[in-house]
């Protein structure tokens, strides 16, 4: 991996569908709002793509970490921008700050996400499930 600096901002645009609000396997739908389980898969989509530009041949990358703070709501159709900030890099892992905004510049949430770089080989074998 060609470390990225601190400071490396990657940016995702999203615009809030009916396939992002709240809606449990077991409950149903339960708000027609921005789910925070939403926010933290664009929250580590964000991350990924901050990292993706700084892995060499034969590296791949695993999420380790998410945490999500959901302060305000948003409706399908609003757009949500996403920014993962590279807040520290410790050996082949990681952190970056992450903020997601409505069009209007209201923050909606903040948290951070995590990411591992391994060998594309070792992490095959890691994803391997294992027999019986």
């Amino acid at each position: 991996m060609r470390p990225p600096a601190v400071g490396d901002v990657a940016v995702l645009d999203v615009v809030v569908t009916g396939a992002m609000t709240v809606d449990f396997d077991r409950l149903g739908p339960v708000h027609p709002v921005y789910a925070t389980y939403s926010m933290a898969k664009h929250f580590e989509e964000a991350g990924r793509v901050l990292l993706l530009r700084h892995l060499e041949p034969g590296e791949a990358a695993v999420g380790t970490a998410v945490s999500v703070e959901h302060l305000a709501p948003a409706w399908p159709g609003d757009r949500v921008r996403v920014t993962a900030t590279c807040t520290a890099v410790e050996g082949n892992r990681i952190t970056c700050a992450c903020r997601a905004e409505d069009a209007a510049g209201r923050e909606l949430g903040r948290g951070t996400t995590g990411q591992a770089v391994l060998a594309e080989e070792v992490l095959a074998a890691r994803l391997t499930r294992p027999p019986g």
